[in-house]
């Protein structure tokens, strides 16, 4: 396979890398040099060629072994891949500048909008091995804008490493959407506080709700009063908090399902406590008869039927992660050590932040529009792989059967 590959490098005179090169923010070099990644290199200390080996490595999805190979075969580097794993442990701080400073042009484009939508959730990945170490990535999805606006990387188990709403910052007029794993009264008062809005499935098992004068509501009577599927309710209700007295007003938003959505809910409901050696609530059972939505946007401006349709944007941040799992391959963590797994992860984000932003841009290379057109998302991804790694295959179609 690396013959293959290095039979491939240099092949013309356009490699694309300058155009590549443009696409990472314009102060990647100082970003770089500042983290110190550069610092204790005999040689070799040029940040464009260690971007490159990099690139290769987390981009093209060469082993350390095989990158170690084709960087030397292309004459861009010459490093052994132990060598190149001291590289990608001490690169951690300049992925983690790099997507930062990449957010912060997110965050402070023009947005004509008064709200911004963000599609929030979460995804364990796992270190090999038996003992392997577990990490949560926390994602946010930025509509209607379609880019990642945040995301961090914890343990996946201790204090503060939890999926929720308080891993991220929020904004004024931020509409924040979750799962039922984000139905919490912490949760929630943590967007309230910062004056941002709350979407969230409703968990019957994690979050009660109360009238206003302290007593429970009555959820199964709002779902009495809508018996045929598609017809739908709201009320206002009350959440708790642990302290006295910490209340926050809500809005219960429900929707009935056809017969065969709520079958299945039932089923997938039994199965996950079939797991766990346990038996669902009769609410529970219940309420997979609807979709169930807990909110504090203002009814003045977002009425029942619209928060309903807002919510079924959620969908959006599911190919997110079908995306980072086989286009960026982060499914699996392919590193043994805590540092190495880290850097991996910053690499593997910035990555992924790179095929964003360079697909937004397809209009400026024309070489890729035609790429994209004709092949698809992974045909495009091909191609910028075949660029990080030297091969000039675009722009000759001719060329395209043999070497994509």
């Amino acid at each position: 396979m690396i013959n293959d590959v290095v039979n491939t490098l240099k092949t013309g005179d356009i490699s694309g890398w300058d155009d590549f090169l443009k696409c990472l923010p314009d102060n990647w070099r100082e970003i770089a040099e500042g983290s110190g990644v550069l610092k204790g290199q005999r040689k070799d200390k040029d940040p464009e060629t260690l971007m490159r080996v990099l690139m290769l490595h987390l981009l093209c999805g060469y082993s350390l072994r095989e990158t170690s190979t084709v960087a030397e075969e292309a004459n861009i580097a010459s490093l052994s891949d132990v060598a190149l794993l001291k590289r990608l442990r001490k690169s951690t701080g300049m992925f983690r500048g790099l997507c930062s400073e990449m957010f912060g042009e997110f965050r402070n484009s023009d947005d004509l909008s008064d709200y911004r939508i963000r599609v929030v959730d979460g995804t364990i990945i796992k270190e090999p091995g038996q003992f392997g170490t577990q990490w949560r990535f926390h994602y946010s999805f930025s509509l209607p804008d379609m880019t990642c606006d945040s995301f961090r990387l914890t343990k996946a188990a201790g204090a503060g490493t939890g999926e929720g709403f308080e891993q991220f910052e929020v904004k004024p007029n931020d509409i924040m959407m979750g799962d039922r794993g984000f139905c919490r009264f912490n949760c929630i008062n943590h967007v309230a506080k910062n004056g941002g809005y709350s979407c969230v499935r409703w968990n019957s098992g994690a979050l009660r709700l109360y009238n206003e004068d302290g007593g429970d509501f009555d959820i199964q009577g709002l779902f009495k009063r809508l018996p045929v599927e598609g017809m739908c309710g709201e009320a206002d209700v009350f959440i708790h908090g642990g302290d006295p007295g910490e209340r926050l007003r809500c809005r219960v938003c429900v929707i009935r399902k056809n017969d065969e959505s709520a079958a299945r809910a039932r089923r997938i409901l039994r199965a996950e406590n079939s797991k766990k050696n346990g038996t669902p609530s009769q609410l529970a059972l219940l309420a997979c008869d609807f979709i169930v939505l807990i909110t504090t946007l203002p009814p003045d401006t977002f009425s029942l039927e619209r928060v309903l349709e807002l919510y079924r944007l959620r969908w959006q941040v599911e190919l997110v992660f079908k995306r980072f799992k086989s286009i960026a391959r982060i499914g699996a963590l392919p590193k043994y050590t805590d540092s190495s797994a880290e850097a991996w992860l910053y690499g593997k984000m910035f990555a992924a932040l790179l095929v964003e932003r360079i697909s937004s841009r397809l209009g400026a290379f024309s070489p890729w529009r035609a790429v994209a057109c004709s092949g698809g998302a992974q045909k495009f991804v091909e191609r910028v792989q075949g660029i990080v790694a030297h091969r000039d295959t675009v722009g000759h179609p001719a060329d395209q059967t043999g070497r994509s």
